[in-house]
């Protein structure tokens, strides 16, 4: 379980009618609580991580994420073989081609929405992606 997971999950606790959720994926449990506010992640030895300490490491650390604005398969490049759009630790600016999302037969351009630097390429060539899904994590 990632950041970006344990992230999602405080925002689904926050917008639900629940008071707590636990979770437990791979040896790692995830303790929420509406009314308290610490938030326990709990591994091998016990590690105890407020809502608003995740917030600023994420904020640091992650820079702008990139969605998928539509369902479909992504592309890296324009055509099988082809240079990629863009590739990690490139420089990008506002509006650049990023990559291609195939919907339907239709090839959708997704460019930057921001001028930076690629920190992450979240997904691989010819994955099906959902609306939403995160795509590049884009940095200063």
């Amino acid at each position: 379980m990632n950041l970006e997971e344990i992230e999602k999950l405080m925002k689904m606790l926050e917008n639900s009618s629940l008071s707590s959720l636990e979770v437990e994926e791979n040896g790692l449990r995830i303790r929420l609580d509406k009314n308290s506010p610490m938030h326990e992640v709990v591994k091998t030895n016990e590690t105890i991580v407020s809502s608003k300490e995740v917030e600023k490491v994420e904020e640091k650390t992650l820079g702008h994420e990139i969605t998928a604005p539509l369902v479909g398969t992504f592309h890296q490049a324009p055509y099988k073989d082809a240079k990629p759009f863009v590739a990690l630790g490139q420089k990008v600016k506002k509006g650049q081609k990023l990559c291609i999302i195939e919907a339907m037969k239709v090839m959708n351009e997704i460019t930057s929405p921001y001028d930076g630097t690629i920190l992450k390429i979240l997904v691989k060539e010819n994955d099906v992606v959902e609306f939403g899904k995160p795509l590049f994590l884009i940095g200063d």
